[in-house]
């Protein structure tokens, strides 16, 4: 008995790309080879045929074929998605060009599009293309919810296809759902610059995956050392000094800046100047847009520790917004689908609602060394 999982495996493995491709002649020839290697000769093969690269076997060979041999569910199962994905393949990357996505936009490029269209198609790919007779607008969306349940798809099909990423031309990464989102919705597709993905009718869309970050990981590139600027600024030269630059506190920014003020104003020092300062210093580090004066422009905003937290996560949100030209965000998991759409105007509301949050704590927040934490969905 022919074990036909094996006799796959053995075919896909040799492949070029590392799966059997129906319209390749040179994957039709590895075939043969295998089959005569498992003692099975077809006599109607066209072996001339092939060498020429005109058409492979006929359809009732194939079928011929997988009547002699006794396939398990899951074989059938394999087989049939081969069969499928292979009719797709031309539709799929028409698809994925139609939505923006080519071998040019890809820093691989045939070969991220050939490793894309070999997730579609052996998903379920007959599903897909069912849905998208009738697409979804993600303008249609609420602002939190599932997307395999917006969509109206099966779970493995999102699951699927969500967890598609890339590499774009210019190294950056392309996440984790937005090919999904440029697949399936009809209001969204890829284009160059500002966000990733644009949104018709709303403008740059930028999705963020669970963990995701509004700017760079900590450790990357200098940042601006607020505890050790704010010393040498506002506390004289001695012991004091000392106590301020090396308390560990001040490493967080927002005990940094109610320290700073609370020793100014015990000092009688310039309070209008140290607000000054330290607008100056937000801004340099999140972007220089200028934005750091809408939260800490008086007294009463460097009081509360928790406050200011939440204060300097809007800054760093909106901040890099800004820098991107982003008009929305939408915040993902690609393991669960959960979502939180959130335009630019909204995002202190939702911060407010805790509809995104960080992993650190309420009061400690942000440091000077990690001034872009990462940001997650906040619980329903």
């Amino acid at each position: 008995m022919v074990n036909i999982d094996a006799l796959l495996n053995e075919w896909a493995y040799r492949c070029e790309k590392g799966y059997p491709d129906m319209d390749s002649p040179s994957d039709l020839r590895i075939l043969k080879s295998v089959l005569k290697e498992q003692g099975i000769t077809l006599p109607e093969f066209q072996e001339q045929v092939i060498v020429e690269q005109e058409e492979g076997p006929s359809k009732k060979e194939l079928i011929d074929l997988i009547n002699k041999v006794d396939l398990s569910p899951k074989a059938l199962t394999r087989i049939i998605k081969v069969v499928k994905g292979t009719g797709f393949r031309t539709k799929t990357k028409d698809l994925l060009a139609k939505n923006g996505f080519t071998e040019k936009d890809f820093k691989s490029g045939d070969a991220d599009i050939d490793r894309i269209l070999n997730t579609v198609t052996n998903s379920e790919v007959d599903e897909l293309f069912k849905y998208l007779e009738t697409p979804k607008a993600l303008s249609s969306f609420p602002s939190r919810g599932n997307l395999a349940n917006q969509l109206g798809i099966s779970s493995n099909l999102a699951k699927d296809l969500m967890g598609i990423e890339g590499t774009d031309e210019g190294g950056s990464n392309i996440g984790k759902i937005e090919i999904f989102l440029a697949l399936v919705l009809s209001d969204v597709d890829n284009r160059k610059g500002g966000g990733d993905l644009n949104w018709n009718g709303v403008g740059n869309l930028e999705v963020k995956g669970a963990g995701g970050r509004a700017g760079q990981q900590g450790g990357r590139g200098n940042y601006v050392n607020g505890q050790n600027r704010i010393a040498d600024e506002f506390v004289p030269q001695g012991d004091e000094r000392e106590e301020f630059e090396s308390n560990s506190e001040n490493k967080l920014i927002n005990y940094c800046l109610k320290n700073g003020f609370d020793y100014v104003s015990n000092n009688n020092g310039d309070i209008k100047k140290y607000i000054n300062f330290t607008q100056k210093l937000l801004d340099e580090t999140f972007f220089n847009k200028g934005l750091a004066k809408k939260y800490f422009n008086k007294a009463e905003d460097f009081k509360d520790l928790a406050v200011m937290r939440n204060k300097i996560f809007k800054l760093n949100i909106e901040a890099y917004a800004e820098k991107t030209n982003v008009d929305a965000f939408m915040f993902a998991s690609a393991k669960t689908g959960e979502y939180a759409i959130i335009n630019i105007d909204k995002v202190g509301e939702a911060i407010d609602q805790g509809i995104i949050r960080t992993t650190v704590d309420p009061k400690l927040g942000y440091s000077w060394h990690n001034p872009n934490p990462n940001i997650n969905l906040g619980k329903k």
